[in-house]
């Protein structure tokens, strides 16, 4: 469109100047211009030459400068293009060398990347490497320029809060999650670490107000949680205020909770823990009036009560329903010796040990002996029981 436009002003130009150039035969005109002390004088021919002579050299200029830019510009592109190329080079040798444990090399291929557009992953492999070499505020450095990046910033917060809890800073892992978007914090790997830090830190009740929440995201590791959180809380009790307090605080917690066997487990190990055996023998037995529960019946091994008459009833009551069951015997062996009652003890422990062999339960057996000054009894069970630890 432009072409036919430039075409058809060139011909009316032209039958201008065919219509005009007879009647300027001869008579050449006069043009006279002005300005201040500046005067031209000249003839309209002149003028017309001047402007033609003015607009090809106009258009030689611009012509020119227009190929020298566009020319400028292909080389600045070709430069960049290869600028670009050997930085990819260097980031693809920066992992290789980072896969191959050759830390030096990861770096030095790393660095050359810094000015190239790689979404902060190269400062992630430029930071495992300072990790590797253990050149921690070079690590933390370059993870902080990895978490200006959008696609960079899950991983290299993670990483810092990660290695946060490696040196026992778990508020700095708490501070390093806190700078992570919504949409991040909700992530897998942000969740535990979080979860991992209020533990650490001894938040118990922060982290059993968010825990639910987290349910999905920890899957089994949130009964493992739910215990540590009920054992946290209880211990903190227990040491700060002592054991009157300890059984007070439980009396007040919600149903729940006193209904959760977690609870009941970390309840029951600071009663043994406050030396209040009589009270978690009373507990342990009602929370089992149906059975024995997998969780608490190791507690009972803890006990060391003079008379423990209803445990003892209990466990035999147990073990005349399930004859073939190891832990039910080792357990009244535990009983039993931990009430002086080396008989039932032996007794007891000897028929543990032949169905399901233990080194716990050989060594209680050589000190049940040693006891009864039986010495080659007890030196024979030492040496299953050592035996049974190198063959583990």
């Amino acid at each position: 469109m432009k072409k036919l436009i430039y075409l058809l002003v060139l011909v009316a130009v032209c039958l201008i100047a065919m219509i005009a150039a007879p009647s300027l035969v001869g008579d050449k005109g006069y043009v006279l211009i002005q300005m201040g002390n500046f005067v031209i004088e000249t003839s309209v021919v002149a003028l017309g030459i001047m402007l033609f002579v003015a607009a090809c050299a106009w258009f030689i200029i611009s012509t020119l400068v227009g190929r020298t830019v566009k020319f400028t510009r292909r080389s600045g592109s070709w430069f960049g293009s290869r600028s670009r190329r050997k930085q990819q080079r260097a980031f693809y040798r920066s992992i290789q060398a980072l896969a191959e444990g050759d830390w030096d090399g990861a770096t030095k291929a790393a660095e050359q990347t810094e000015s190239g557009d790689f979404d902060g992953v190269n400062f992630l492999v430029a930071a495992q490497a300072a990790v590797a070499r253990e050149r921690q505020d070079t690590a933390e450095r370059k993870l902080n320029e990895a978490a200006e990046f959008p696609h960079s910033a899950l991983a290299a917060r993670v990483t810092l809060a990660r290695m946060a809890l490696a040196g026992n800073e778990p508020d700095k892992a708490l501070k390093e999650l806190s700078n992570l978007d919504e949409k991040q914090r909700k992530s897998v790997p942000a969740i535990k670490l979080r979860v991992q830090a209020l533990a650490e830190s001894g938040q118990w009740a922060q982290l059993e107000q968010e825990l639910g929440g987290y349910k999905k995201a920890l899957g089994s590791d949130y009964a493992i949680w739910s215990k540590q959180i009920a054992q946290g809380r209880l211990a903190e009790v227990a040491s700060k205020q002592g054991a009157i307090q300890l059984k007070l605080f439980w009396d007040e917690l919600p149903r729940k909770q006193r209904n959760d066997v977690g609870y009941q487990a970390a309840y029951a190990e600071q009663l043994l823990a406050q030396g209040m055996h009589q009270e978690a023998q009373t507990v342990l037995l009602n929370w089992q009036k149906r059975g024995p529960v997998a969780e608490l019946l190791p507690l009972f091994k803890s006990l060391r009560l003079p008379n423990p008459a209803p445990t003892v009833q209990a466990l035999e009551k147990w073990i005349k329903a399930d004859e073939q069951n190891a832990e039910l015997y080792s357990v009244l062996g535990y009983v039993a010796y931990h009430a002086g009652d080396l008989t039932l003890a032996d007794k007891a422990l000897q028929k543990a040990m032949k169905l399901h062999p233990t080194q716990e339960g050989w060594l209680l057996l050589a000190e049940l002996n040693e006891k009864a000054n039986k010495h080659e009894s007890a030196m024979a069970y030492y040496k299953q029981g050592l035996t049974d630890d190198t063959q583990a």
